[in-house]
């Protein structure tokens, strides 16, 4: 090989620094972009709630900007033929679901046999299914799920039609000098499985197939022939690199039996993802775990590839985190923090949404909110006072009450009990003393001040419960399964502000019924018209209600008490005039405030699954303590000086269904 000699002098050629990034080298003119297609359905015309779904918030890390909302196809329940539908989204369109493409101008053409709406939320709905409850789209993930096209082959108004399919061109004004890739997101009300989906490259007449790794377990809905049919759905594997104009999407024909034994397979799709940067489409989620627990960071991410990836927890880089998932083999407190990912190829660089490892730790805070119970014979039920007030003495100018709680309607004061069996009397009797002027309309609720009451699981306003009501008297309602059994109202105008005794006894039967005592007297009586539940196992709560149809209390409270069986009247009779305890072998609580809230702790957890123990020695032996909800409150008088908590080592997976 002859070797090239330059001469010297004016011929000598000139030398030019030039610095072209590698990043340049490969891209070219190229514009990056990210497009996400969602389709909707028409149910049958109607509109609010089933209708239509535009995209309204980020979805699958694409802004709400990247998505176009595909006219809506019908539901072909109806006497109208379905037939392809056709849009064209270019630089300009910015109505009817519609955004602007970054460039270029593509020309959509889709059908399917059939549209309809689904439940499916993915991750951002609750599992085992990750349905949403309604029948209405919700912004997000949710709102791309909602609306999907149906194979006509596993269920629908029609049967054995071709699957759906996606025709796509002008690809590459959009993407001028690169490849991109392509996700799916399939969804459906009818569904066991999803079958996979075929990328074509209509210009170099080649086909790629992406599946849906898992799935999580549909919520089955008992379909005709008595097949398994459910909701569910998920996101699809990334296609390799296309480069192609032209782009043909279609589904796999779809596998169906029926009988007991059968499944229902189906090729469905909500909506489809092309990019050629990168994506997170699946964040990794947020995980609670135990000490020593294994948890895997799993989240989804396509791109075309090369793909580069780095985990950072709390801001910074993990060191030798580079692959997709991110593995914790024993979780301690140095490892929870926030996680998230970053991922980077030759078009661009992404970020994960943050998730949240957190350790679970029995945790201990001490305070002087813990007001004693002082009744002689039985467990103490000992109150946790949230901002209520201990006044030293009270007096109207003819009554005086020493040791009262002061509450305030507009602080949401409380004091809470925890329920107790020894609470969950067929009859008994509920007395208490109180003082105020009236309830605070200001306050937050719709009506009354709540007193005394025990939370119901049945609709607002039906509550186990004593309430001032806003004309002065006393309320009472008991609850039922379908609603009320017995509510009564005193004739006794108790907001004067002056202090009264309160007394309801009650007998839960059909045959049985309620009284209302006012300053020892009976004042007024109700027959029930069935029998009825007094929120079995619900805590007790004072001066304010979990139910936000009743207001707070704004007044003044002292002895409050519950005994398990009715007193007679001149039992409370002698209460009001002598202050007498009366049958202390009934007396289940007294809260009578005689010193200010003293000193006790809180042990508090997060794992729903975890069992407090406890121990009057260190080393045991440990007991698991019934009934004990975090948090637990320890006043300074338990027997108990010890306390751990046990649960069950667990491989926690952020997504644990990989879709």
């Amino acid at each position: 090989m002859k070797r090239l000699v330059l001469n010297a002098g004016k011929n000598r050629p000139k030398q030019i620094a030039c610095t072209v990034s590698l990043a340049a080298l490969m891209l070219g003119a190229s514009h990056g972009a990210t497009i996400g297609f969602n389709f909707q359905c028409n149910y049958n015309g109607l509109t609010g709630s089933y209708s239509g779904a535009y995209v309204t918030a980020s979805a699958f890390g694409i802004n709400t900007n990247g998505w176009q909302s595909l006219t809506q196809m019908g539901t072909g329940y109806s006497t109208t033929v379905i037939t392809p539908l056709m849009e064209i989204i270019d630089t300009t369109t910015s109505a009817g679901g519609l955004n602007p493409l970054p460039n270029g101008s593509l020309n959509v053409t889709w059908f399917g046999s059939s549209a309809n709406v689904s439940g499916f939320g993915g991750y951002e709905a609750n599992p085992p299914h990750y349905t949403f409850g309604g029948n209405s789209y919700k912004p997000g993930e949710e709102q791309v799920y909602w609306g999907f096209l149906r194979d006509g082959v596993n269920y629908g108004p029609v049967a054995d039609q071709p699957g759906w399919n996606v025709d796509i061109t002008g690809l590459k004004s959009v993407f001028t000098n690169s490849s991109f890739v392509v996700e799916m997101i399939g969804a459906g009300d009818s569904i066991w499985s999803l079958t996979n989906v075929f990328v074509v490259d209509a210009t170099l007449s080649s086909t790629q197939s992406v599946i849906y790794p898992n799935l999580p377990p549909v919520a089955n809905q008992n379909g005709p022939d008595s097949f398994p049919r459910g909701i569910g759905g998920g996101l699809s594997t990334a296609s390799g690199p296309v480069n192609t104009d032209h782009l043909q999407l279609m589904s796999n024909q779809a596998q169906h039996a029926t009988g007991s034994s059968g499944f229902n397979n189906a090729g469905e799709v909500a909506g489809f993802i092309i990019t050629d940067k990168p994506v997170v489409t699946m964040s990794p989620q947020p995980v609670l775990g135990g000490p020593g627990d294994a948890v895997t960071l799993n989240p989804y991410a396509i791109g075309v590839p090369p793909l580069a990836y780095q985990w950072h927890l709390n801001g910074a880089e993990v060191p030798d985190a580079t692959n997709l998932s991110y593995s914790i083999a024993s979780l301690s407190p140095g490892q929870a923090g926030n996680y998230e990912l970053v991922v980077t190829n030759n078009y661009g660089s992404t970020t994960s949404r943050v998730a949240t490892v957190t350790e679970d730790l029995l945790s201990l805070t001490g305070g002087t909110n813990f007001v004693a119970d002082s009744n002689p014979a039985n467990a103490p039920r000992v109150g946790i006072n949230s901002n209520a007030t201990w006044v030293a003495s009270s007096s109207d100018g003819t009554k005086s009450r020493s040791g009262v709680m002061q509450f305030v309607a507009t602080n949401g004061n409380l004091i809470t009990i925890a329920g107790t069996t020894n609470f969950d009397v067929s009859s008994g009797t509920i007395m208490f003393w109180m003082r105020s002027a009236g309830t605070d309309p200001n306050a937050p609720g719709l009506t009354g001040a709540a007193l005394f009451g025990r939370p119901s699981s049945s609709s607002s306003g039906n509550d186990f419960i004593l309430v001032q009501a806003d004309g002065g008297n006393i309320y009472f309602n008991a609850p039922n399964n379908s609603g009320s059994a017995n509510s009564i109202y005193s004739v006794a105008n108790v907001s004067d502000n002056n202090w009264h005794l309160v007394a309801l006894t009650f007998d839960q039967s059909a045959t049985g019924g309620v009284a209302f005592y006012i300053d020892g007297v009976l004042d007024a009586t109700n027959a029930n018209t069935s029998s009825w539940s007094s929120s079995v196992g619900k805590l007790i709560e004072l001066g304010s209600s979990s139910d936000t149809i009743w207001r707070a209390y704004d007044g003044l409270m002292d002895d409050v008490r519950f005994y398990s069986r009715k007193l007679s009247d001149s039992e409370i009779a002698s209460v009001y005039n002598t202050g007498a305890l009366v049958d202390t072998a009934n007396l289940q609580m007294q809260l009578n405030f005689d010193a200010a809230p003293g000193w006790g702790f809180a042990l508090s957890w997060l794992m729903s699954d975890a069992v407090l123990q406890s121990a009057p020695n260190v080393q045991g032996p440990y007991s698991d303590v019934i009934a004990a909800p975090s948090p637990y409150n320890v006043t300074s008088n338990s027997g108990q000086k010890f306390y751990r908590y046990r649960f069950t080592h667990q491989v926690l997976t952020s997504n644990p269904y990989l879709m």
